[in-house]
């Protein structure tokens, strides 16, 4: 075998290794919702007084490990949302997105708004839910190309 076959073969590899990859992280619907409550909920905090926002935040963080370790039970891997390529691009923007409103939500609990708070954990939920499915087809895209 010649090193330009050997290259090929492995790029093959790599390629069937990838689409094998792309079917297994295909997340099912709930799991989308699961990651839109989080965020809602980070984003929501601010409407509860500081005692129990301690306590909310300990809770969203077990949540997140949660659900790091329900995604290796179920598909083996946990993929991070931060790796490069077009993906970092959608989790930069629901970064900015959902950190631009956790801070005008804790500004409005500050002013002792509790309302404000709630609907933009509302509006967290839906950017993150959509988010989440934007990030899984952009990186599913990456894999099958």
């Amino acid at each position: 075998m010649t090193i330009n076959e050997e290259a090929q073969a492995a790029l093959a590899a790599k390629k069937d290794a990838d689409r094998h990859l792309a079917e297994t992280v295909t997340c099912p619907p709930w799991r989308h919702g699961v990651f839109g409550l989080v965020m809602g909920a980070l984003v929501a905090t601010p409407a509860l007084p500081l005692a129990l926002r301690f306590g909310a935040m300990v809770l969203i963080l077990v949540a997140i490990a949660a659900i790091v370790q329900a995604d290796r039970r179920r598909m083996g891997v946990f993929v991070n949302g931060y790796r490069r390529g077009k993906t970092l691009v959608v989790s930069i923007v629901m970064l900015a997105a959902v950190l631009a409103l956790y801070l005008v939500s804790a500004r409005a609990g500050l002013a002792g708004d509790h309302l404000t708070p709630l609907a933009l954990g509302a509006a967290a939920f839906v950017l993150s839910v959509i988010g989440s499915v934007v990030w899984q087809r952009v990186f599913i895209g990456e894999l099958r190309a």
